[in-house]
């Protein structure tokens, strides 16, 4: 492995932090928080919990969708996509059709076949070898069916509603929108949407994708949290139809500014967990209440009724991208599952990057 320099070390963060929130959520889901305060301990999960088959710690679709997000990114790269005509997103699309099949042993049609076909697709993913990644853990229906529905490419796009999709099926697979573009949050901001409305094509769907890919950006450039956030909200506010996802938001800073507020509560007043809207507006709470404790972050933004791995995904990739993967918590990253694989797409993602240019001019500074 080569030498981890400062840029990498977020890369590597963002994808193994997400994955570890994942992985805690992940026996949460379905679960009550009272029930959860009956399973485990009495004020809830505390510890990352391994699979008794495996003896580590599985992660669900949140991950593996994220790892596809990366190999569609890269894939535009190597064909020379340009963002600004959304031509990435047909890339990341491509990249999704691939993850369905594992998934499903289907795909959308035939005129997507070429894809599985070397000499038509010499970009095949090398995703495709992970037998890990067809597991089926916690599939979202709302991905599954978008991806099911699509003909010609007429997938979802900010000026194409396709669908009224608003759950965070979408929020929790973009943090490597952020990753890659994140020399310009803007960019980053309409990357994430492009990318979240392939499937969610309701601005409450696809916005709440453009704030976590932002906020991922801003933290690229360890700026403080808050002030990640306030940009990120920033360049919601030019956005068409954000009251919802704007005003989530700002509620969820002033419910972690508010120091009379129980975070059980906190977490309470931010709705479901399941829609895209509040299960960012939790993970953001979480992450700002205990941003300098990974673990209290975690668990906070898990212990609740709603979706405790999709959650807990995006607090863990904000944090994760802010803390840098030499600074998460080593007695978790060694249950992780497919750490190698993490470890690898996050570099690959790292190395076609600016990021990995701007690190090798410091060093000859």
């Amino acid at each position: 492995m080569s030498k981890v320099t400062r840029y990498m070390d977020k890369f590597e963060g963002a994808f193994f932090g997400s994955a570890l929130g994942d992985a805690f959520g992940y026996p949460l889901m379905n679960m009550s928080f009272e029930e959860i305060c009956e399973t485990f301990e009495k004020n809830g999960a505390k510890e990352l919990a391994v699979s008794r088959k495996t003896g580590t710690a599985l992660f669900t679709e949140a991950t593996q969708m994220s790892l596809f997000t990366a190999d569609g990114i890269l894939w535009a790269h190597n064909e020379h996509a340009e963002y600004e005509n959304s031509a990435v997103a047909n890339y990341v699309f491509y990249s999704y059709q691939l993850w369905l099949y594992m998934q499903t042993k289907t795909i959308a049609g035939r005129e997507y076949e070429w894809l599985f076909d070397k000499t038509k697709n010499p970009n095949m993913s090398s995703l495709l070898k992970s037998k890990g990644l067809g597991k089926q853990r916690r599939l979202n229906n709302a991905n599954i069916d978008a991806l099911l529905d699509v003909k010609n490419n007429a997938f979802g796009t900010l000026s194409r509603r396709v669908n009224n999709n608003i759950d965070n099926g979408a929020v929790k697979r973009v943090a490597p929108a952020g990753l890659f573009y994140g020399q310009s949050s803007d960019m980053a901001f309409r990357m994430g949407c492009d990318i979240g409305a392939i499937t969610h094509s309701h601005p409450d769907g696809y916005l709440p994708c453009g704030v976590y890919a932002s906020i991922v950006a801003e933290l690229m450039e360890d700026k403080p949290l808050d002030d990640a956030i306030n940009e990120a909200m920033a360049l919601l506010a030019s956005y068409p139809e954000n009251s919802n996802t704007y005003t989530a938001l700002q509620k969820a800073v002033d419910l972690a500014n508010d120091e009379d507020t129980d975070p059980q509560e906190g977490i309470a007043e931010l709705g479901d967990g399941l829609s895209a809207v509040s299960t960012l507006a939790i993970a953001v709470y979480s992450a700002l209440l205990h941003q300098t404790n990974f673990k209290y972050a975690i668990a906070l933004s898990a212990n609740h009724d709603g979706d405790s791995a999709a959650c807990a995904a995006i607090t863990g990739g904000i944090l994760g991208t802010w803390y840098g993967y030499k600074k998460l918590p080593k007695s978790w990253l060694k249950k992780i599952q497919y750490s190698s694989l993490l470890e690898t797409v996050a570099d690959v993602l790292y190395d076609n990057s600016a990021y990995a240019d701007e690190d090798a001019e410091d060093e000859t500074d």
